[in-house]
């Protein structure tokens, strides 16, 4: 299972981009089989890695699957688990009242934008996009 992970992550990182392969299924360099006249097909390499991973049992792209495997390894490795946190969706009437009180809060000059932020359980980012309105 090592070896599948570092062959993995050894293809994934010698490729950038798409690999091309002909109809018999062996990489091949594009200038070359341009040069040659061969027909190739672009192949993502990720989706090379998760037929073999797959393959092997790890479902890296299951979502349920992943989480399992995470508080599996956070329990071996004697860490906390985490709670997976539900993305939080906000009115447009929450929103105005968010800029609201931190028009009051910049006014007293209390706390910064990012500080704001984290108190009420927003990214920075999109506090400053609902500012920007």
């Amino acid at each position: 299972m090592r070896d599948l992970i570092k062959e993995a992550i050894a293809d994934l990182k010698k490729n950038d981009g798409f690999v091309y392969k002909t109809a018999e299924g062996k990489k091949i360099d594009l200038h070359e089989a341009a040069a040659r006249g061969i027909a190739v097909t672009p192949v993502n390499p990720k989706d090379d890695v998760i037929k073999k991973l797959e393959a092997a049992g790890l479902y890296l792209t299951d979502g349920k699957f992943l989480s399992e495997f995470n508080e599996l390894v956070s329990l071996i490795s004697g860490g906390s688990v985490a709670k997976s946190s539900k993305r939080r969706s906000f009115s447009d009437g929450e929103k105005s009242k968010i800029i609201e009180e931190w028009k009051k809060v910049e006014a007293a000059g209390n706390k910064t934008k990012a500080a704001f932020a984290r108190e009420i359980g927003v990214g920075y980012q999109t506090f400053i996009n609902w500012l920007r309105g």
